[in-house]
């Protein structure tokens, strides 16, 4: 049992670290911040303040946007209600 609950454990940190290492997808975002996908992509990725997303050019132009997972998680802290 130990031994399964520290695969279970080393395998979530090797997710964790590759979400860190690449670029989040509106889905990832709403994944992380529990929210439908249509949600973050009407009221959280148009917001002024929110990070700029990165746009990879392809061939047909630009692809989709992307962002980093940092800057993502450093604003939703921003975020957070005051202390009463």
């Amino acid at each position: 049992m130990e031994k399964l609950l520290l695969e279970i454990l080393n395998e979530l940190k090797a997710q964790n670290a590759a979400n860190d290492n690449g670029l989040w997808t509106a889905s990832d975002i709403a994944r992380y911040m529990r929210l439908s996908t249509s949600s973050v992509q009407s009221r959280v990725i148009t917001r002024n303040n929110f990070p700029r997303a990165v746009r990879i050019p392809t061939e047909k132009g630009l692809g989709g946007r992307r962002w980093y997972p940092k800057e993502v998680r450093d604003w939703a802290r921003k975020h957070r209600e005051p202390y009463l």
